[in-house]
Parts: structure tokens; C-alpha cells; sequence
């Protein structure tokens, strides 16, 4: 059975896309692990990062919210060897609707139980809110990545997000894990970045990631040529960064 983890972080900007489109390349290029992305952010960002024309799709995921499509009918291969199920802003315009379906914390989960025979590792993107789609992302996970930005706001958002976790154990009995808490766009210059980062370790312990992802150009840069920071930068501090999560990853079960 695969691995399902979501990242997840209801502030925008930390480095969600990147960091679910990076691993997931890192798992196949490294570990020759079967890797489906389900991009369940409605600016479809982790798709268009590995060359999806995600403006030119005839079928994405809210087409398989809505049961109108199978998961397997929407998935799209990339040259990077990741699978991806993609989404746009259509989805966005669709979750009022998809909010008053019966059972619809776990349409995802229902979906995925009909191809994750076929894959080692699925990561599922968040879109930056608690709504209806990251709850039905967290519902068909096992654990989450949290991504952290080195901001003060970064800091201030981690109780949120434990209330969100809550919800989902507590309320919908749903017993996901913390897989780790990734710090990303650290600044070795930059007191700020070196405090964030501490409280971080403080708070989570050993459910922080040893992996800390820079603030980096070529990460930047990447999703524009439809590569990852393996292919794009692969010698450059961010890729060595995105190597170690994916090494930590893989011990994770």
C-alpha cells in the first residue's frame, strides 16, 4: 500500500508546492520509488512545476470530487517520472458544491483507494486554508509535512495548525501523524531565520526535519522550465537540501 502524506500549512508562501513537487521528484530519481502527486491546490501550482499546461486540462480533480471522472482518468505522466493528478482554478469555483455532497471528507480518500496499489509514495499539495479540500487531504493521509518559512508569522501559524490536526483526530477520528516540520526559506544571514528555526526545534523535537531548505534563486527559478531543483540546480545548496528531506522520508513510516 502507498505512502500517503499531505503537506500542509494554512499560510501561503512557505514552500508547499515546491517542497511536495521536489520530493516527490526525489523519490523517483533517488529510490526509484512509483510517485503520484495529487494537487488538490486549486492554483495547481506542483503540476505547472513539472510542465502540466494545467490551463489546457479536459479533466482534473474536481471532476473526480464531483464523481463525474476515475482518479486513474485524470492522471497525467511528467518527464520527471512523477504522476500527477492536476488541478486549476476551476476547482476553487466548485467547492461550495463539492462542500454539500454526502460524505465529502472523504471523497479523496475514496478516490485514491482505486489506484494507490499502484504507487510507493502519494503526496497531496494543500491549498493554504483549513476548507473542504484540505480536510479531505488530510483525511486520505497517514501523516503531513508542515512546511514552516522563517517568519515571525511562520511561528505565530503553528498553533493553527495543531488546531486543524485536532479536528481531524478528535472530530473525525482520523489518527493522521506529524511526518515533520520542514523549515524552508532559511537565511543563514538573517538573526531572524536562526530564531524561527530554534523555536521550531523546541516545539516539535524529533518531528522536525534535519533537512533545512534555503532561500534560494534556483528555487525560484525552476518551475518556470518545468524541472525540479534536481534537474534545474542539481549541485546547488537547495538540491542538496531537498536530497536529505527525501533520504528522511523514505525511513519514515
Amino acid at each position: 500500500m502507498a505512502i500517503k502524506l499531505s503537506v500542509f500549512n494554512m499560510k501561503g508562501g512557505v514552500g508547499k508546492s515546491t517542497t511536495a513537487y521536489n520530493l516527490a521528484v526525489g523519490l523517483v530519481k533517488f529510490h526509484q520509488k512509483r510517485v503520484l502527486i495529487i494537487d488538490i491546490d486549486s492554483q495547481g501550482n506542483a503540476g505547472a512545476a513539472l510542465g502540466i499546461e494545467i490551463w489546457q486540462l479536459q479533466k482534473q480533480l474536481k471532476d473526480v470530487l464531483q464523481r463525474h471522472a476515475k482518479l486513474s482518468e485524470i492522471i497525467v505522466k511528467t518527464n520527471s517520472g512523477v504522476d500527477v493528478a492536476p488541478s486549476n482554478i476551476l476547482l476553487a469555483e466548485e467547492e461550495i458544491p463539492i462542500s454539500g455532497l454526502p460524505g465529502r471528507e472523504l471523497l479523496l480518500r475514496k478516490a485514491i483507494a482505486s489506484v494507490e496499489a499502484q504507487y510507493d509514495f502519494i503526496l497531496i499539495d494543500c491549498p493554504p486554508n483549513i476548507g473542504v479540500f484540505t480536510i479531505n487531504a488530510l483525511m486520505a493521509a497517514e501523516g503531513v509535512i508542515i512546511p514552516v518559512d522563517m517568519s515571525y508569522l511562520g511561528l505565530l501559524g503553528i498553533r493553527g495548525i495543531e488546531r486543524a490536526l485536532s479536528l481531524i483526530r478528535d472530530s473525525l477520528e482520523h489518527p493522521i501523524q506529524i511526518a515533520g516540520a520542514l523549515a524552508t526559506r532559511f537565511d543563514g544571514r538573517n538573526n531572524l531565520s536562526k530564531e524561527v528555526q530554534q523555536s521550531l526545534h523546541n516545539h516539535f523535537g524529533d518531528r522536525m526535519f534535519k533537512a533545512v531548505i534555503p532561500e534560494t534563486v534556483k528555487l525560484r527559478e525552476a518551475p518556470s522550465h518545468g524541472l525540479s531543483i534536481f534537474e534545474y540546480d542539481a549541485n546547488g545548496t537547495g538540491a542538496k537540501a531537498y536530497r536529505e528531506l527525501v533520504d528522511e522520508v523514505m525511513k519514515w513510516q
